[in-house]
């Protein structure tokens, strides 16, 4: 399992993420990220758990507006049909590059691990949180 923590005597790994970055164990929940000159090490205790999490944020209005480009672009002839079908598939390339998803463990003295679930798969995230739901009712 992971390699980036040192365990606490009695400690268990429970779970990791594929990288090592996100770790469950028996005792704590810890994320340790190092990039591009940035770096978070946050450890929260399981006593001290008091939510976790999966945030997600969207701009759905991006293809609202996309969806409009298209249908006037339909009824528009020459230079404007091209133009609009443009911002359309800009504004649809803007929706995918703004969506965001993260993973959030807070804990009761106001510290919170935010981890990018960016590639991660929806049944992983749920199962690290149910991971994290279960080891802190044990």
């Amino acid at each position: 399992m992971s390699n980036k923590i040192a365990l606490i005597p009695g400690e268990q790994i429970v779970t990791s993420s594929d990288n090592d970055v996100l770790v469950l164990t028996t005792k704590r929940v810890r994320y340790d990220s190092v990039v591009w000159g940035r770096s978070n090490l946050i450890s929260i205790t399981l006593d001290s758990v008091a939510s976790c999490g999966l945030i997600t944020r969207s701009f759905p209005l991006l293809l609202i507006l996309a969806a409009i480009a298209i249908v006037g672009a339909f009824t528009q002839r020459g230079d404007a049909l091209g133009g609009l079908l443009f911002v359309a598939v800009a504004l649809i390339v803007a929706y995918f590059f703004t969506r965001k998803a993260v993973i959030s463990v807070a804990s009761n003295g106001g510290q919170t691990i935010l981890v990018p679930t960016k590639g991660m798969p929806r049944d992983t995230i749920i199962g690290f949180i149910e991971a994290v739901e279960r080891e802190k009712l044990k």
